[in-house]
């Protein structure tokens, strides 16, 4: 049993050392997917079965170290079957990527399964292992990208300050706009130009909560990048900038909250995407 989990850690993590090689390599580019993976996920598919698959994969080639692990034989060479079946299926979905696969090595693991040797079964993965990790390398950002984010580029705001409706690039764009004529014209001594900038910034900021409730159905989105500590912040800056002599330890430990809880975390999580869809777009 021993021999079963010191070959599993090796396995494992030969596997996510392989990965970072290549997504850190200095040519990588994020390439759109092929068209022909379209099909395995929605809208053309029901069910997003590229994802299925990949777990089917992952469920039953994991799963073969897990049953050697608890001395479960039998159900480790039945794993490993099902995992050449599901290599085979998945080495016929996407033409493109046919070179990525190497049925010989899937084969090779499943019958060295059979030798109930740790050592022998541990170097027999690692071929099947690499090639699964030179795939992701090369396409998993990407596919992340293409199927599992929206396109801020399609999403439309009703900007609260004219009630029209405004494209989510150029919404954002004013955002920023007016958050900087906050920090400016205080830095600038131009305090009621910094509260009037500061009443903007709060009301299109709040109707971020709108905006983002198209994607985040449930109220969790609040606990995040609209949630309290943020909106509690902006409203301490408004007030703050409307008395007669602001407090600058105030104001600016309120932008910093604003900044970084809001801002900053969600350009974070959102802005790579974002980012690489806009290129794909530009082509």
């Amino acid at each position: 049993m021993k021999t079963a989990c010191r070959v599993l850690s090796a396995v494992v993590l030969m596997i996510l050392a392989f990965i970072p090689n290549v997504a850190g390599a200095k040519d990588f580019v994020v390439k759109p997917p092929p068209a022909s993976l379209d099909k395995f996920y929605p809208p053309q598919s029901k069910e997003p079965k590229w994802v299925q698959q990949m777990h089917k994969l992952s469920g039953s080639f994991g799963g073969v170290f897990v049953n050697m692990r608890e001395g479960d034989w039998e159900n480790a060479e039945k794993l490993a079957g099902q995992f050449v079946e599901a290599y085979k299926e998945t080495s016929e979905m996407v033409p493109e990527w046919e070179e990525y696969f190497d049925l010989d090595a899937a084969k090779n693991f499943a019958e060295t399964v059979k030798t109930r040797d740790g050592e022998k079964i541990g170097k027999a993965a690692g071929p099947v292992g690499k090639t699964c990790g030179k795939c992701h390398g090369d396409h998993e950002v990407s596919v992340w990208a293409k199927y599992h984010w929206p396109s801020f580029h399609e999403v439309k705001v009703i900007d609260p300050m004219d009630d029209k409706e405004v494209g989510f690039d150029k919404y954002m764009g004013s955002l920023s706009g007016a958050f900087k004529g906050v920090t400016v014209n205080f830095k600038e001594g131009q305090n009621d130009r910094a509260h009037k900038a500061a009443r903007t910034f709060k009301t299109k900021y709040t109707e971020l909560k709108s905006t983002c409730s198209k994607c985040h159905t449930t109220g969790d989105v609040q606990r995040f990048y609209v949630g309290e500590p943020v909106m509690a912040a902006l409203s301490g800056l408004v007030d703050e900038l409307g008395k007669d002599k602001p407090d600058p330890g105030t104001v600016w430990k309120n932008v910093g909250i604003v900044g970084k809880e809001g801002c900053k975390h969600c350009h974070l999580v959102h802005r790579p995407a974002s980012f690489i869809k806009e290129r794909w777009e530009e082509k």
